[in-house]
């Protein structure tokens, strides 16, 4: 169906305006209840809204009023801690150490000790530095664990990978008149914890070699790359290489633990969070520390400000050794002299050579072998009555003991005294037949020495080069021999000889040897006859021949000889009769001349006890008739005419070729009645150095490399020193910038008030890692290497225009007896000494004493350490901490040996390959002076950077309940400015401080660095 239409409009029905309106009114009024509604709905849900904002921001507020709070308790904590620290550790004289032998619970708290030797206690700390210690009269003991109630965790399993490594307990802070508390009973409105971590027990392992930036005089590139093999340039970790190319530009930007993180390990990959936190407590990115005396108090003294011109503490002998310009030949110079190096120096020479003279120091060469026979006969061997004569035949060996060449003299002459008097008695017919003096027969008249000549002369045997002979190369030995002088006259100048033998003759030769009529008796040919001859020593004087005038080197004298008496025979026999023969001790020979005092053979005077008589002992009659030795057995100081290779060469002593860096250098030098290699082994722990024992020369001085001319640039603002870890300070406490002239014009050469030696480590540190780190101070990873001369047979060295060198790369621990000089004589064969081969190995093991750097295994290393570690925390649970240098290098007992040399006993192998040859302390023997030498600029007894992490919390007082927590960590350094640095000078000893503060206090403590922590830090 079809809807119907609309009707039309005519026809719709009409309607009034008021009716319209009282139609719509309803309408109108839903309306408006409608908008009234929804206005009081929006009321409302302002209302509501307001309300909730004001409560989120009241909320907001009060946390963070309450976070406000916790921080400043944090603060509070730090502070405290700061004033702990100031007070307990900031005076010289303290040391410090980890808790590790004293606690398994708390081992990585931080204990303070005393240091002066009046009031050293023993192993109980002064103090620990924990929250708690600061109230007085407070009992802090780490191996009691800190109850639950009042312990909060401020180093966990965030830090670390593992929970509760160092767990304090929390400090209340009280306040009375709180709101709502309205009696005088005051109630605890927050906490604060805090600990104080010993950076410098950790190894600092995030340090770059920076060896390269001492770019001046005297510092050639051949030179500056000695640096690293001298001194310790920064802990080594074992699971990557801070010196490689790929950290090498992250290492120099590295300032913060956390940023271990993006270094690279072997496989180039970021180390990443976890090795991170393994090593939280043994790793550090660089320890500084003062460079004080913990014995005494005070700042060291820097011993390169000192010259002959300003005489050092240690003595004469001291200044003339370490002058070492004044002795070794100008490459250049040398060059154009009398006696050029074959083959010629290059610019920038890996070799050096040193002039021959008198000490101290002596550099000279020592007599190793001495050979001086007799025959009384009648003159020409005549059968019938004939006047007597006397012939003489000698072998004498000379050895250059030193690392470095020996530039040649002309020629070298020996003067002999000594000889006894003789009586020949004719036993055929009874009575004396004649009556003499010896030694005024070969002298010339009474008193006078008998001379032998030793020509210097380039003339090499049948086959050879006379290179060799250009240069007295290190270690080498010579020999010289009699020859035929029949003028019946004594020579002015001395007997002749011959250069380069050790045989009487040679092919083709005779040797009637040097020949004196004796003026009274004569005898039948073939009467019998015997020779009595008195006691007494040789005494063997070794003289330079210069133009100028001969100069007198060294003396050296023999062990007793007794009185004898030959057997009888006719006196018309030709051979010899009777010996003097001695030479240096070597082996299992009673003594040893490198193990025991005052036999040092690098002496002016070397004393009988070096020596040792040949095998018919000390009667000059007991050896066989022309005895000659002939055979030469196979010794360590032999050079044996058929066998002329650089590995018989036995380089024993260094001298300096540059600019000292390390104490641990001194023991190659010489002291009066000392044992070898005193400085720093324990043996000479209490040898006097111009009175001050050579132990204590570690807490006493240091050296900066700042010699007279020695100009160091800058980098940036910082003056870089010859030793790259000595941070200079840029500005002094005046404001002004620090320069070269303020450090070598330092007032009594304290250089050590604008220094802190970076890389440091102290010593009391229980970490075996820590220790492993360490002892791979020096290595050479690519791209630095070692680099050592490639010898050949024909001279010992190799050309050294375009000089032919080998190089070693390697991240292992590298020790360096031969510190400044081990590339001239590192190239060494096993068993091919004295002409042997590898299947038919030398006894003496000459190439041990060649290699001036001893290499430890990663397994070595790891027991060193492990051992080091041990020892140490067994020490420091009876007696606490070392308290200096010296009382960690001295013997434990007196008479034995230290820690650091039981530690090396303990791992057999390090000195393995040694056997046979420790006797003379070859450089393949470790001993702690090689290990001082690396390490003693940065061991110390005491620590000087530490870490403080300090907590806080804001408590309800009305509840108790803990409504904000707050974690700040801060890097805090000690300096050389005294706590009231306005009233004394940093090189203010502590016996003459003014200040009672600084009496007090010591020496100043500065936050260098700040970060607030969260939970997630921790």
């Amino acid at each position: 169906m079809r809807p119907s239409p609309p009707a039309p409009r005519h026809l719709l029905p009409t309607v009034s305006p008021r009716g319209r309106a009282l139609r719509n009114a309803p309408r109108k009024a839903g309306f408006a209840l409608l908008i009234t509604v929804t206005l009081l709905a929006f009321i409302v849900l302002l209302l509501v809204g307001l309300a909730t904002y004001t409560r989120i921001e009241s909320a907001a507020a009060g946390n963070s009023q309450r976070t406000a709070q916790a921080r400043q308790h944090a603060l509070l904590g730090l502070d405290v801690a700061l004033a702990q620290l100031q007070k307990n550790a900031g005076r010289d004289t303290t040391v410090t150490a980890s808790a590790g032998a004293f606690s398994t619970v708390n081992s990585h708290w931080t204990g303070v000790w005393d240091a002066a030797p009046a009031t050293a206690t023993g192993a109980t700390a002064q103090s620990w530095l924990v929250s708690g210690s600061e109230i007085p009269g407070a009992r802090i003991n780490p191996a009691t664990s800190v109850t639950s109630t009042n312990a909060i965790e401020l180093v966990g399993r965030n830090s670390t990978g593992t929970a509760n490594n160092v767990v304090v307990a929390k400090q209340a802070v009280t306040s009375v008149g709180v709101p709502g508390n309205t009696t005088a009973t005051p109630v605890t409105i927050g906490n604060y914890a805090w600990w104080v971590g010993d950076q410098g027990v950790k190894a600092p392992v995030g340090i770059g070699d920076t060896s390269s930036a001492v770019n001046y005089d005297p510092y050639s590139a051949e030179l500056r790359s000695r640096i690293r093999q001298q001194i310790s340039l920064g802990a080594g970790p074992a699971s990557f290489e801070p010196r490689d190319t790929a950290n090498a530009f992250l290492i120099r930007n590295l300032s913060a633990t956390n940023q271990f993180a993006f270094l690279k390990n072997s496989a180039g990959l970021s180390l990443g969070l976890t090795p991170l936190q393994q090593n939280f407590h043994t790793w550090s990115p660089n320890n500084f520390n003062v460079l004080a005396d913990t014995a005494r108090g005070g700042l060291r003294q820097d011993l390169s400000l000192f010259s002959p011109a300003v005489p050092s503490p240690l003595g004469s002998t001291y200044d003339a050794w370490a002058d070492y310009t004044s002795y070794m030949e100008d490459p250049a110079v040398g060059a154009g002299g009398a006696f050029p190096p074959s083959p010629p120096f290059s610019a920038d020479p890996i070799r050096r050579r040193y002039m021959m003279q008198p000490g101290p120091p002596a550099i000279a060469p020592v007599l190793s072998y001495f050979l001086l026979s007799f025959n009384v006969r009648t003159q020409g061997g005549a059968a019938g009555l004939s006047p007597l004569e006397v012939r003489s035949f000698w072998k004498i060996g000379l050895w250059n003991p030193y690392s470095a060449a020996l530039v040649p003299d002309a020629g070298l002459r020996i003067e002999v005294t000594g000889l006894p008097d003789l009586r020949v008695d004719n036993d055929s017919s009874g009575g004396v037949a004649a009556a003499f003096s010896l030694q005024s027969l070969y002298g010339g008249g009474a008193g006078n020495p008998l001379k032998i000549i030793l020509p210097w002369d380039s003339t090499p045997p049948s086959g050879r080069s006379g290179a060799d002979r250009l240069s007295w190369l290190p270690g080498r030995v010579y020999n010289w021999r009699s020859i035929e002088e029949l003028t019946g006259t004594v020579p002015t100048d001395g007997y002749p000889s011959r250069f380069y033998s050790k045989s009487y003759t040679a092919a083709g030769e005779s040797n009637g040897g040097a020949i004196r009529p004796v003026a009274l008796g004569s005898v039948k040919g073939t009467d019998l006859c015997h020779v009595d001859g008195e006691a007494g020593t040789i005494t063997v004087k070794l003289f330079a021949v210069r133009a100028g005038g001969d100069v007198e080197l060294a003396t050296f004298t023999s062990p007793h000889f007794v009185r004898f008496g030959t057997n009888s025979r006719q006196a018309q026999l030709s051979s010899t009769q009777f010996v003097y023969f001695f030479r240096l001790a070597e082996k299992t020979e009673n003594p040893p001349w490198l193990q025991s005092p005052g036999v040092d053979p690098h002496q002016p005077n070397v004393a009988a006890t070096a020596f040792a008589y040949g095998a018919g002992g000390d009667s000059p009659s007991a050896y066989p008739d022309d005895f000659e030795d002939s055979t030469f057995a196979d010794r360590l100081l032999d050079r044996a005419t058929d066998s002329l290779s650089y590995n018989e060469d036995v380089p024993v002593f260094e001298l300096p070729r540059a600019p000292l860096l390390s104490l641990g250098m001194l023991q190659h030098l010489a002291i009066d009645g000392a044992q070898p290699f005193a400085v720093g082994n324990s043996w000479g722990a209490a040898t006097p150095l111009n009175k001050i024992p050579s132990a204590q020369l570690f807490d006493r001085f240091f050296y900066s490399g700042l010699t007279a001319a020695v100009n160091p640039t800058t980098t940036g603002s910082s003056l870089v020193l010859p030793n790259p870890l000595l941070r200079v300070s840029p500005r002094q406490p005046n404001g002004t910038a620090t320069t070269a002239a303020d450090l070598k014009n330092a007032a009594d050469a304290r250089s050590s008030k604008f220094l802190l030696q970076g890389g440091a480590f102290n010593l009391n540190s229980t970490s075996a890692v820590a220790w492993a780190a360490v002892l791979r101070s020096v290595r050479f990873p690519a791209p630095a290497s070692f680099t050592y001369l490639d010898a050949d047979n024909a001279t010992g060295t190799a050309a050294s225009t375009g000089e032919t060198a080998a190089s070693v790369q390697s991240s292992d621990a590298q020790f360096f007896r031969f510190s400044q000089s081990a590339q001239e004589t590192y190239k060494a064969e096993a068993g091919l000494s004295a002409g042997g081969s590898s299947s038919t190995p030398s006894p003496p093991n000459t190439h041990l004493f060649r290699q001036g750097m001893k290499t430890l295994t990663p397994t070595q290393v790891t027991a060193l350490a492990n051992a080091i570690a041990a020892a140490i925390k067994a020490r420091q649970t009876t007696s606490g901490p070392f308290r200096s240098l010296e009382e960690f290098l001295n013997p434990s007992v007196p008479g034995g040996t230290s820690l650091l040399e039981d530690a090396i006993a303990a791992v057999p192998t390090i000195n393995a390959d040694a056997a046979g040859a420790p006797i003379e302390f070859s450089s393949q023997f470790l001993t702690q002076g090689d290990i001082m030498t690396a390490l003693a600029p940065v061991l110390f007894a005491r620590s000087d950077t530490f870490v403080i992490r300090s907590y806080g919390e804001a408590v309800n007082p009305t509840t108790a309940a803990v409504e904000g927590r707050a974690w700040c960590e801060a890097i805090v350094q000690r300096v050389p400015d005294y706590f009231d640095p306005a009233a004394d000078p940093a090189e203010t000893s502590p016996a003459a401080l003014t200040s009672a503060l600084n009496q007090t206090y010591g020496r100043r403590f500065k936050v260098i660095s700040f970060r607030w922590l969260t939970r997630s830090d921790i």
